[in-house]
């Protein structure tokens, strides 16, 4: 019984990085200058947008999004206009208003501290989620 006590956390452990191994602030920081701009965030949710538009709509369906590993928002929420679905123009606006209400200097990017006051803040998982999704 300890045996798959100890297999069952190292597998909990592995998928959790796994899930963390998404792309780092560092890795989303395009000109290395130590902050995220909009620009450099809306080129990842981009890239995490096409890839979880499994039909190639140009939309995520209510399923599509749940396959969003690390999403934080709630489909509903970002589903403006009670389509059933959430286009990028949808998720870009929400982003917007998230990024602004953590812009408390506006300077027009977030720099490490300013994401760490985010209540969405999770330390081991992508910026992006508690921006985007």
């Amino acid at each position: 019984m300890k045996r798959w006590s100890i297999i069952f956390a190292v597998v909990f452990v592995l998928s959790g990085a796994v899930w963390a191994a998404d792309k780092t602030f560092q890795e989303i920081d395009k000109n290395k200058d130590g902050k995220l701009n909009m620009e450099e965030f809306d080129q990842e949710a981009l890239r995490v947008f096409n890839e979880n538009d499994k039909n190639h709509d140009g939309a995520l369906n209510k399923s599509e999004f749940s396959q969003v590993k690390g999403a934080q928002s709630k489909f509903e929420d970002l589903d403006a206009n009670k389509d059933g679905k959430v286009d990028m123009n949808e998720l870009r606006d929400a982003a917007i208003k998230k990024f602004n209400q953590l812009d408390q200097k506006r300077n027009n990017y977030l720099a490490d501290d300013d994401l760490k006051c985010s209540p969405r803040y999770k330390p081991e998982a992508s910026p992006l989620y508690g921006i985007y999704f």
